[in-house]
């Protein structure tokens, strides 16, 4: 079920949409309670140099463009992708829109060594993930992580008597999938630890795969059953 949408606080100096109970905006960066200029604009905040160019990015949460027809579109921080207005994550890399908002500040980044990220991350695709707080994604690889390596143990060590090749065939195509997903999670969790949050793989690319995984599983296995009378 799609995460709802909090209420909407106008932004009057530039009409962007702020969740309720923000100091701030986050399309513009001015504060709701800032005096006016004399022009009836809000008046211009002073510049911190002592603010990084990179989290002053992810403050801004979501941008907002429109395309040529004028329909406006949610531009993703942590990928840049286009997504539809009415979308509460991004389509490419899964992205809670409402996460990049918190009481209008953006939300410290995870402290991680690259040597603990990258060790998490080959002791179990998914770790490094989750210590970068990427909850889904990492839970995901982790959970067809191991599920690709079961899979693999099963068919190759303890394969059914009758049709041991077919059988032995589908186990060895888990274990290049556990290895694929061994890879794809290091090398994600390397992109993260220096500053990148798109993922490599979107959910949907994800998700495809499982089901075709499975579908491979079940046709080897009956292909094994019928040949093994």
């Amino acid at each position: 079920m799609p995460e709802a949408i909090p209420d909407l606080v106008r932004c009057p100096h530039c009409g962007a949409g702020n969740p309720a109970g923000a100091d701030w905006c986050g399309q513009c960066l001015r504060r709701f309670h800032q005096p006016l200029s004399g022009n009836g604009s809000a008046a211009e905040a002073p510049h911190d140099e002592s603010v990084a160019p990179a989290a002053i990015h992810a403050a801004a949460g979501p941008a907002i463009r429109t395309r040529d027809g004028g329909e406006p579109l949610w531009i993703c921080p942590a990928c840049e992708t286009e997504n539809e207005l009415t979308a509460t994550n991004c389509s490419r890399c899964g992205s809670a829109f409402t996460s990049f908002f918190v009481n209008g500040t953006a939300e410290a980044p995870p402290t991680v060594s690259t040597a603990m990220a990258i060790g998490s991350s080959a002791a179990l695709p998914g770790a490094g993930h989750l210590m970068m707080r990427q909850t889904g994604p990492g839970i995901a690889r982790a959970v067809l992580y191991l599920w690709s390596v079961g899979i693999a143990l099963l068919l190759l060590v303890w394969p059914p008597h009758g049709a041991k090749a077919i059988v032995r065939g589908v186990g060895a195509l888990f274990a290049l999938s556990a290895a694929g997903i061994w890879v794809l999670s290091m090398l994600e969790t390397l992109r993260s630890v220096e500053g990148e949050r798109g993922l490599l793989v979107p959910p949907k690319v994800l998700t495809w795969f499982t089901a075709g995984m499975t579908g491979l599983l079940f046709a080897g296995l009956l292909t094994a059953a019928f040949l093994g009378r």
